[in-house]
């Protein structure tokens, strides 16, 4: 039975961990920046350490001495950059310490895009024409033979990072360029491979598997991920929308297979693009859990978190899991530390102010709080609100008061693109693709909006530097914090 797991993650995917941990018994380890001493996932831990160097969640040997150092029996990395390092994830086994994730040999297969492609077309699962390239020269033959526009990826490569498009002979060099030096720094290594362009008219879906250790594999119903900036997801929903009942289970049954055919084991996706045709075709799976594994949680009613301590221990599925139905819709909104009126460049800054919603079907998983600094060296990602609703309706319904009371303030969000989403007829009617948020031509808000909102805020830190000098401040904090986490999850169901 794990006792103590240390989380090689930050914010609120840490803060997620720590959640279940808690209800499971398990006690909690926690490394933190200075700069992040009160956030949530650091009070909310067991035993919390200040980390002495830049960026300890993607150092393994630090991570591996703490763990020691407090016998921590298992590490959990999350969404981390360790989470799909198949390395760090054999140093943990070889450190006698549980890795909360894939087996190791899964997750080096899955992890290399090039064998995992060629795992999916051992199956009999559609792949976009494409292949591994060794040179420069290699890559223009292909890419003469495919017809542009070709997209070059990272063998090694995830969360967007790694992909480039070239829509010509002269800018495969260029690119070819990019990728090989972004995914060296980024990956360890500059395998590459080249795949056919298919558009922006197209769908981005994936399905949430779970894979136990005696051989049972699940899905948990598809997630429509189209809603993209920087090939990187912004919204996602399950059920997808425009996908009916046929197209559903076949994809489902091809992330069965892939997953089976891997040996995999742990929480995993399964992604895919659909083309205009209908035609659906593997591009990779992602080996962690995902940023948007609430949006499954909420219409299965199950605790995915739970079921990685579980997998991890060597336990069989239950027959709840084994029978999971899924039942209504949900949304996830990203909100992120980033300017819609610049491109959706990240920004950081102190959080003055922060407003979550509340209601039946509303769900906040936060990494944030009142004047906490968000570090531009960590990911935008600053909280995610889900909706459910027992149909797409009512979660749109649902969604729309929920953004409207959600506020933070001190630094720019995406809050605005969002409430421009909601109320967009492509994505409020579910006819949406890729091409979705290039539609998004934002005016920036006037002088005399930005003036207010900037005395706005000047007059809360003189409020909030009164209180500290009649000391009534550190009250006011606790109490923020309390609100926080002693707030019901409702789904509305």
């Amino acid at each position: 039975m794990i006792q103590r797991v240390l989380l090689a993650c930050r914010g609120e995917i840490a803060l997620r961990f720590i959640r279940t941990a808690q209800r499971l018994g398990i006690e909690t380890i926690v490394v933190f920046d200075v700069e992040e001493k009160t956030a949530p996932f650091v009070m909310a831990a067991t035993y919390r350490i200040q980390s002495d160097i830049l960026n300890p969640f993607a150092s393994p040997d630090y991570l591996l001495a703490i763990a020691d150092e407090y016998s921590a029996d298992a590490i959990a990395p999350g969404y981390g950059p360790l989470a799909e390092n198949a390395d760090f994830a054999k140093a943990c086994v070889d450190a006698g310490i549980l890795f909360i994730g894939p087996n190791i040999s899964s997750l080096r297969l899955v992890g290399n895009k090039i064998e995992a492609r060629q795992l999916a077309i051992s199956v009999g699962i559609p792949v976009i024409s494409g292949a591994a390239v060794t040179s420069l020269t290699e890559a223009q033959e292909l890419a003469a033979g495919i017809g542009y526009p070709v997209l070059l990826k990272a063998a090694n490569g995830g969360g967007g990072r790694g992909i480039r498009l070239a829509e010509s002979h002269n800018m495969l060099e260029r690119v070819w360029k990019e990728v090989a030096r972004e995914s060296l720094a980024a990956f360890g290594t500059a395998d590459l491979y080249i795949e056919r362009f298919l558009g922006d008219n197209i769908r981005h879906i994936e399905v949430q598997i779970l894979a136990d250790a005696t051989g049972n594999v699940i899905a948990l119903g598809e997630r429509g991920c189209s809603i993209q900036r920087r090939r990187q997801k912004m919204v996602e929903e399950s059920p997808a929308p425009g996908i009916d009942a046929t197209l559903s289970k076949k994809i489902s049954e091809s992330a069965v297979k892939f997953a089976r055919a891997a040996g995999y084991t742990s929480a995993g996706t399964v992604e895919f693009l659909i083309d205009i045709s209908g035609q659906f075709y593997f591009i990779e799976m992602n080996g962690r859990i995902q940023v948007e594994h609430p949006v499954t949680e909420a219409v299965a009613g199950i605790d995915i978190v739970e079921a990685m301590f579980a997998i991890a221990e060597k336990k069989p599925f239950s027959d709840d899991i084994l029978n999971t139905t899924t039942y209504g819709h949900a949304i996830e909104f990203r909100i992120c530390a980033e300017d819609p009126f610049q491109e959706f460049m990240p920004m950081g800054g102190v959080i003055t102010a922060c407003n979550f919603p509340h209601g039946p079907g509303v769900r906040i998983d936060t990494g944030i709080a009142e004047n906490q600094i968000q570090l531009t060296r960590y990911d935008s990602l600053c909280l995610k609100l889900i909706v459910w609703g027992k149909h797409r309706d009512e979660a749109i319904s649902r969604a729309r008061a929920a953004l409207d009371e959600l506020l933070i303030a001190g630094l720019p969000t995406n809050l605005p693109f969002h409430r421009w989403l909601i109320d967009h007829a492509p994505f409020s009617t579910g006819n949406y693709d890729l091409s979705l948020t290039s539609s998004y031509h934002p005016e920036p808000p006037d002088e005399t909006f930005q003036r207010d909102i900037a005395i706005a805020v000047a007059l809360r830190e003189y409020l909030a530097m009164t209180a500290i000098s009649e000391d009534v401040a550190t009250s006011s904090l606790f109490s923020n914090w309390r609100l926080m986490n002693e707030r019901g999850v409702s789904y509305g169901r």
